[in-house]
């Protein structure tokens, strides 16, 4: 009884005062429970929000929304380095294990012309060099081409990556590639 006599008085600002009756015995008249009007001294909640409340809840979001905006250009391009990163690192496992798979050479080689600093700006294909060339030709296998126009990445490196048959690198020097944005900054 008291639990419900605090839960009526807090959301509506009223208190009911309820008899205590045995349970064996029953009012014969049933009345329903109804809360008595409430106490002039205590005015009921309202409903709803005033027109100052809005303003700043909105005031609130715009200052929100304007903090995260340059955060969220910066996530997206720091997600669009990752995923260039993951799929040309494994566009170098395939080529290798491909090259071994196979028992010849597999090139990776940047599609198009890029200019210095930017040769896998068109894309990157990985090709059997089936004629032992040590280029890839138009009649030979390609295993995989990733042709994507990345106009806010740099991505640079050798124009190709030979590996033999064995598995290891044509050239014995370690190759770099750059990955970064357009503005140079790499995170």
């Amino acid at each position: 009884c008291t639990n419900l006599r605090h839960l009526l008085h807090a959301t509506l600002g009223c208190s009911l005062e309820l008899p205590i009756t045995s349970l064996k015995r029953f009012p014969t008249p049933m009345r329903p429970l109804l809360a008595p009007p409430c106490r002039p001294g205590l005015a009921r909640p309202r409903a709803g929000l005033t027109l100052i409340e809005l303003m700043v809840t909105l005031a609130v979001v715009v200052v929100m929304t304007a903090m995260a905006v340059p955060s969220m250009g910066d996530f997206l391009e720091n997600h669009q380095v990752a995923a260039v990163k993951s799929s040309l690192s494994t566009a170098v496992a395939l080529a290798r294990s491909e090259a071994v798979k196979r028992g010849q050479s597999v090139i990776l080689q940047a599609i198009g012309d890029g200019p210095d600093g930017n040769e896998y700006v068109n894309g990157w294909e990985v090709v059997v060099d089936e004629d032992g060339y040590g280029s890839a030709g138009n009649g030979e296998l390609r295993v995989r081409r990733v042709a994507q126009v990345q106009d806010k990445l740099r991505s640079g490196g050798p124009r190709s990556l030979a590996f033999l048959p064995s598995g290891a690198l044509s050239v014995p020097a370690a190759q770099v590639f750059t990955l970064c944005r357009q503005s140079g900054s790499t995170a």
